[in-house]
Order: C-alpha cells, then structure tokens, then sequence
C-alpha cells in the first residue's frame, strides 16, 4: 500500500475517524502536529496503522453510524471549532481502558525524537500493541501504557539569549539598501497549546506556537538554534544595507505563526524569511528544504526562487537539497501569502551528521553569507 488516499478504504477512513474523535486534545496536537511533518502520500499510511493497531489491541471497530472524516492529506483536521469542542467536552470523555489504548497505540505508532514526533519502525508499529516500550532506534521518548513507570524525557540545558557574532562581509557582498526583510525564528521557549486557524479559509487549527524539535546527539533545542542563525543573519543582511526586522530577539516570547506572518505584512516586507530546522523518524531524511505557500500573489514564481534559496544554503552547508514544497500546512507562510515568503529548513536535527554541521558557528556564518546573495534576487 503506497499511503495515498485513494489506496484507503471508506471504511477504513470512517474508522480512523472514530479513533480520532475519541481521542484527548493532547493526543490529538500530537497527531495532528506530526501529520503536518509528512509528505501527502504518507497520511493515510499512518492512518492505516493506527486503525490496524487499535483493532489488534481492542478488536474490530463496529460503526453504527457515519463518522466524519476528520484528517484529509491537504489539511488532516476538516472538523469545524463548535465540533472540536464537543470532542473536550467532560460528557464525551473515554472510558479509562480505551484511553489507555489510544495513548499505547500513538506509543506505538509515533515516537518523539528530537521534539518532533516521527515514524516508529514500520514493522515494529504493525505488530500487536502492548504494554511494553518498544525500543526505537534513535534516541527517543516513548509514550507507555498508565501501567507502566513513564520514561522521563531529557531537560535541555536552558541558555542566556546569545549575542550576534558580527560576520565579516565578505568582498564580494550584495548591496542591499532599500531591501526591507523580516526574519522569524521559528519556534519559541513554551509550547502555547491555544490553537489558531492554519488560513483565514481553513477550518483547520494547530496550536499557536510550539518549541520544535531537539537535537538527538547535543540536545540543542530548535527554538534557541533557529534564534541564533537569526540573529547573525540579521547582522549580515544589516551590514549589507538592508533593514532587517526579527519577529522576536529572545526565547522567552509567546507570538503566534499569525501574528509573526502579519508583521511581515504590516512592514511590507520584500522579503520574508522563516528560519527552520526539520526532524523525522528516520534518522538518514537530511539536507536543506524549503516550503513555499501554495496560493497567493506568487506562486507562479516562488517555486523557483524556493529552488534558488534551498540551492544557495546547500551549497554553504555542504548538504543535498532535500525538497522545495508548496504548501498550505503553515500558518506562518499562509497568512503572508501577499509578499514573497519563504519557510527554510536548515537541515534535520534528526540527523547525527546534519545536526554536527547546524550546532557550527562557521556554517551558521556561511548560511548568513548565502541568504545575501539570495537576498539580492529582490533588488530592483
């Protein structure tokens, strides 16, 4: 089964609807947040496990009635709020044992590694569920059974908001004045479970904000990595010419993807720049991938500019382009669909060998040096 919606049945959708709706709001965020990592093609897939995992652990599900789809590939949660909010309702909550059994089953299903929750070994995840913790094989979290002694997860080291290295500019640096950019770095300290809209014409929500992922060899968290390659851009693309404007300077912030997307809009940026690294439950996914929004004033172009971008940072890091997507999954980029936006993941903290290259100064410097020259693109 390749994972695509039309290889799923009917049954099997209404089936993972039903799970879906009978699961905690926490459970749900999970799910939810690690559909939003995943190509189209592996949605159903992982639907298809959880269904297969929960009638292995409970038996067949029997379905009195039409279910609402919840997850669809393009947007995963097609519920309207007033529903979400039955779902948290106290009459609606599960019975103990059928708790137990969603939470084992997203055990099984999802781990957490690196911050960010990824693919279990796919044979391991179609095996029967039980209570014991089924090793995976990068560093990880697993969510046990109640029953069970939970496994703590590792406290990163909490560090002072760092000061910019001033960048040398190199010789043959892009002059930039008049070029107004604004950088977000993604992610922040504390997760803000509130949820926001993903678009003004989606009825999907996420939460507001999260902290990311967290490196598996360093335990360097995403939230203070993506802070420092911003602030040591911003620096670069300052002594260039241009007027640099950060969505937030520090960690200890709380600014939703919306609200950064609309300070973007509200400079009338020329150039907006998400700073990002990615996590996946396969420790081998690496290189640098870029995310574009879908709709809006620039899609006949961004692709391309996407591909200069990925390109460019590649090249500095010594990393493959691992993709350039076009995509709805991201607040950030959906409410800033009127200017030139532009998501760049810097490489996988999930990696051993990317995350060695992201936690080195020097690249963070080549990376600066290299969002210049694409900087540039937007110089009338």
């Amino acid at each position: 089964m390749d994972g695509s919606l039309k290889m799923i049945s009917e049954q099997t959708k209404q089936k993972f609807a039903f799970i879906v709706k009978n699961m905690s709001a926490e459970q749900r965020n999970e799910l939810q947040s690690h559909l939003a990592s995943l190509p189209d093609n592996e949605k159903w897939a992982m639907a298809q496990r959880i269904v297969d995992s929960y009638e292995s652990a409970k038996g067949p599900i029997t379905l009195n009635e039409p279910q609402t789809v919840v997850y669809e590939p393009e947007d995963f949660n097609k519920e309207e709020p007033e529903e979400q909010e039955e779902h948290e309702a106290p009459k609606r909550k599960l019975k103990k044992s059928v708790k137990n059994t969603i939470a084992a089953i997203i055990a099984a299903a999802v781990i957490i590694p690196a911050g960010i929750i990824g693919y279990m070994n796919r044979d391991k995840i179609m095996g029967k569920i039980s209570g014991d913790v089924i090793p995976a094989e990068t560093t990880a979290v697993t969510v046990p059974l109640e029953t069970s002694a939970p496994t703590p997860s590792p406290t990163p080291t909490v560090t002072p908001t760092p000061e910019p290295t001033r960048v040398p500019l190199a010789a043959d640096h892009p002059d930039l004045t008049g070029l107004t950019v604004v950088i977000d770095p993604g992610h922040q300290e504390t997760t803000d479970t509130e949820e926001e809209l993903y678009a003004s014409w989606l009825s999907a929500t996420k939460p507001r904000c999260t902290c990311g992922a967290t490196g598996i060899v360093t335990g360097t968290s995403e939230y203070a990595l993506t802070l420092d390659y911003s602030l040591i851009i911003a620096d670069y693309l300052e002594q260039c010419g241009a007027t640099v404007i950060l969505t937030r300077d520090s960690n200890d912030v709380n600014i939703s993807n919306q609200e950064r997307a609309q300070i973007a809009v509200d400079n009338n940026a020329d150039v907006f720049l998400r700073i990002h690294t990615d996590a996946a439950g396969d420790s081998a996914a690496s290189g640098v991938r870029v995310y574009i929004p879908d709709s809006g004033n620039y899609t006949d172009t961004s692709s391309e500019l996407g591909n200069t971008l990925a390109g460019l940072v590649a090249e500095a890091e010594g990393l493959e382009v691992n993709d350039v997507r076009a995509t709805s999954l991201y607040t950030g980029l959906n409410y800033a669909n009127t200017i030139r936006s532009f998501q760049i993941s810097l490489g996988f903290l999930s990696n051993s060998d990317d995350e060695a290259i992201l936690t080195n100064e020097d690249n963070m410097a080549n990376v600066a040096q290299a969002i210049s020259v694409f900087c540039s693109e937007f110089m009338q």
